[in-house]
């Protein structure tokens, strides 16, 4: 490839991954969760593609076959986020050996998955970190700096440009956790490229198995090359060998970098055959590579078997999780935490939960009544989530969809307790699942029917008690409210979208 191609090439490449990663990071940025969600972008990602379509994992490996690692190359917003550290001080590049720890992370994140457990894929997913590391570390700040922004303008004078944000309350161990997850990463980017999609990353090595003979790859011209090493010394991967003129085929990230380096055009873009690329045991990984396309078709096909079930007792509360997860199984076996949600949820109530979902979904998140209630007018979530864990909903469908059932504790109501009138649980109820019945002589008290229940928690965040006299709790398999017929003052009454004024 001529040297001037190649440069206008590599550029065209850089943009098109600084592209994907400025929507991706506006995705997980989305203030006012927005019912569009991101768009298409975050769906064509590895896992939650493969999760939310049983293809997914198929069309991967078969691009691999087409282009190696392009995946890695344009459309990984972590993988672009390192090499951007890393080309910020531009270290001479040297060939590493490649690491075997990468195929027992694929292999134990695979088996994790197929045993229920999603914790690993969402932990290791590029995709998934990357969105934890918006959503808890730039997120707030932009939030902040804002704010900041919106006061200095009104302070003088000027209105209407910016509008103040509520901020999200942050999680001190999610916010601590991301922090030290993403300084390690930028410290090591910052000395070795990409090292996070070398020797850990299991969307990487998937990729990989199926990359020992791509049609399209980066391939030495042996009568032109001279054994410079300029090539080798700009590969973030490190995947290259000047000495041995050899590219690791199933490393390498199609950046570029060496094609615009080379003086001589000593390096090409074409069919790399068995014999040029890195296929030590290629059977093996060929196989390898078809069994793990297979348990990621089979887990994004595997039936739900969420048994129902509620809470044991007033105690042992079940998490709520969001309209549109369908089942506590389905929500589990399809969540990587990727905090899209978390993001979206314009009334801050889905939050990331260290216990709820048990060691099968660490991190998982759940609906926190402490601060908010799930808006009536809202599905947010829904259309944000790219995995399936949280299924698209239109408005009209969400508004019937019960995710809880609220429980009425009678010893700690303002009615029974101190003879005064209260009803704010009844007044924001927007089914009127939660009325007001005769008690004692003019005072009513609240009363629940369970069948009107969306599990919203809005009755939970409008009581004024401590503890509070009427809780939510979520159920294992989501089902539909009867139809209320609305005659006059029977109307439901729709929850406003401001904050109760207790």
């Amino acid at each position: 490839m001529k040297r001037k191609t190649a440069g206008a090439a590599r550029k065209l490449r850089s943009l098109i991954s600084l592209a994907v990663l400025v929507l991706m990071t506006l995705f997980f940025l989305s203030f006012a969760g927005e019912k569009e969600g991101g768009g298409g972008l975050p769906w064509l990602q590895a896992v939650p593609s493969a999760l939310r379509w049983w293809a997914g994992a198929l069309l991967l490996a078969a691009s691999a076959l087409l282009a190696g690692r392009a995946y890695c190359s344009v459309l990984c917003p972590l993988g672009t986020f390192q090499e951007l550290l890393w080309s910020a001080r531009k270290p001479p590049a040297s060939y590493r050996k490649p690491s075997r720890v990468r195929y027992w992370t694929l292999g134990g994140v695979l088996a994790a998955a197929a045993a229920g457990f999603m914790f690993p894929a969402a932990f290791f997913d590029p995709y998934a970190a990357f969105g934890r590391g918006v959503t808890h570390l730039v997120r707030p700040l932009a939030i902040a700096g804002n704010n900041a922004a919106a006061t200095f303008l009104e302070g003088r004078g000027v209105y209407g440009v910016l509008h103040r944000i509520a901020g999200t309350q942050l999680l001190p161990w999610m916010l601590w956790g991301s922090a030290f997850f993403f300084a390690l990463l930028a410290l090591w980017s910052f000395f070795k490229g990409r090292p996070f999609c070398d020797a850990l990353c299991p969307v990487g090595t998937f990729l990989g198995l199926f990359s020992l003979s791509p049609v399209i790859g980066i391939r030495f011209d042996k009568e032109r090359c001279a054994g410079c090493g300029c090539c080798e010394s700009v590969c973030p991967e490190g995947c290259l060998s000047a000495t041995e003129q050899r590219v690791d085929s199933d490393r390498c990230v199609l950046c570029l970098r060496c094609t615009e380096a080379c003086p001589v055009e000593g390096l090409r873009v074409g069919r790399i055959s068995p014999e040029e690329g890195y296929v030590r045991r290629g059977a093996l990984r060929y196989a390898f590579g078809a069994l793990a396309a297979f348990v990621s078709a089979w887990g994004a096909q595997r039936p739900d078997r969420t048994i129902p079930a509620s809470a044991a007792s007033w105690e042992e509360r079940l998490p709520v999780s969001p309209p549109g997860s369908r089942t506590h199984g389905n929500f589990s076996e399809k969540c990587v935490v990727c905090t899209a949600c978390v993001a979206a949820c314009p009334a801050g109530i889905i939050r990331p939960s260290l216990s709820a979902w048990g060691l099968q979904g660490i991190f998982q998140p759940e609906l926190d009544f402490s601060k908010g209630y799930c808006q009536f007018e809202c599905a947010a979530c829904s259309a944000a989530c790219p995995t399936g864990a949280i299924l698209p909903l239109r408005l009209e469908e969400k508004q019937k969809i019960s995710i809880g059932k609220a429980r009425f504790l009678p010893r700690n109501c303002i009615v029974r307790k101190y003879g005064q009138a209260c009803g704010a649980c009844s007044e924001h109820c927007p089914t009127q699942a939660v009325r007001m019945v005769p008690f004692r002589r003019n005072l009513t008290i609240p009363e629940v029917d369970t069948s009107l229940c969306l599990g919203c928690g809005a009755c939970e965040y409008a009581c004024p008690e401590t503890p509070k006299a009427i809780t939510v709790s979520g159920i294992s398999v989501h089902g539909r409210i009867r139809e209320l017929v609305q005659e006059g003052a029977d109307a439901p009454v729709v929850a406003p979208l401001e904050e109760f004024p207790f």
